[in-house]
């Protein structure tokens, strides 16, 4: 397996309704289990952080398989930007598709995202090798059939 674990994250501000980001992030997860966190914001509103995470092979796989080929394609071509030297790669997700149930890549810079965090397993660790590993899966999700 190319990643340790996928690690999702979901704002939802005081105007928001909670059931409709749970739902995007179930959706975009496939995870049941999810945890909330309460912090402020910068004028004292609540803002609940929703968590979940994919720790299995087969979650994480399906996940990407979930994405499509369309950004599946989109995230190699960006993979050198959504590496960072830790060996995790970074990626967005629309939430307002999310919650339509259309798993698709955001690129927006704001908090109206699902945040994924993805643990690579790379030996050694370092950024190069991370990339290479990275490359490797999403290439063979792409062209081994995984995504029919």
């Amino acid at each position: 397996m190319s990643f340790h674990s996928l690690a999702f994250r979901a704002f939802c501000q005081a105007t928001e309704d909670e059931s409709k980001v749970r739902k995007a992030l179930n959706f975009a997860s496939g995870v049941e289990e999810i945890e909330s966190h309460s912090s402020e914001g910068y004028h004292g509103n609540r803002i609940l952080i929703l968590t979940a995470s994919i720790r299995n092979r087969k979650g994480i796989e399906l996940f990407f398989k979930r994405l499509g080929e369309e950004d599946l394609l989109r995230l190699l071509d960006s993979l050198e930007r959504r590496v960072d030297d830790d060996g995790n790669l970074f990626l967005r997700l629309d939430k307002q598709k999310a919650f339509m149930e259309e798993l698709s890549l955001s690129d927006d810079e704001g908090d109206d995202v699902i945040s994924v965090r993805g643990n690579v397993k790379a030996y050694p660790k370092s950024r190069e090798r991370a990339l290479s590993v990275v490359s490797d899966f999403l290439n063979s999700v792409t062209s081994s059939g995984i995504l029919e």
